[in-house]
């Protein structure tokens, strides 16, 4: 019956995760555009250092990529017990740069730029936040119970919780290197 529960919760924080992320996403699409470029744009602004580093068909980008996603979702599953602050962030702010970039590029050209390596980095935000959640989750209900007398067992939601992170770090694997050469020859850029 426990172990029901808990595979209960997992699924609860899978939607609550994917909520997230949609609700981002739908603000980036909302978002007011202003006429001007998107290179004269604060967020390309944020974003330069980041296409500098980019090189297309370089491991090394597969390298940069891989460890700059890991370390967004190290923070969503291992900073989560301040109060899920950092997973709920992340999913919010990850969903908000899709839906922005998706709304301000041609419709066939923002498929072409983020679906292919998409469709695993997304999913490894979902898996490392849902995680986050489930551990974060599990440390708040351990200082409330302590707080009323009673225990708490983490080691479930934490070792639940790690197993979704460590599948969302072979997921950004796989992102890094789609989106290093998948996405710009998709995209159409020349070897």
């Amino acid at each position: 019956m426990e172990e029901g529960r808990k595979a209960n919760n997992i699924y609860k924080y899978i939607l609550i995760s994917i909520g997230l992320l949609v609700i981002g996403m739908a603000l980036g699409v909302l978002m007011p555009k202003t006429g001007t470029p998107l290179s004269e744009s604060p967020l390309f602004e944020i974003l330069s250092p980041y296409v500098e580093l980019y090189k297309p068909y370089e491991f090394s980008t597969v390298l940069f990529l891989f460890v700059k996603n890991s370390l967004t979702v190290g923070l969503a599953f291992f900073m989560s017990p301040a109060l899920l602050i950092f997973p709920i962030m992340i999913l919010v702010l990850n969903g908000f740069m899709t839906g922005f970039i998706a709304s301000v590029l041609p419709i066939d050209l923002a498929l072409k730029a983020l679906a292919p390596h998409g469709i695993f980095e997304l999913p490894a935000l979902v898996l490392a936040a849902t995680g986050g959640l489930c551990f974060g989750t599990g440390v708040i209900r351990k200082i409330v119970r302590r707080i009323r007398g009673k225990e708490y067992e983490l080691t479930r939601d934490f070792r639940r919780g790690l197993r979704l992170f460590m599948i969302s770090l072979v997921l950004l694997f796989v992102a890094a290197i789609m989106e290093t050469y998948v996405t710009p020859f998709i995209v159409g850029f020349a070897p």
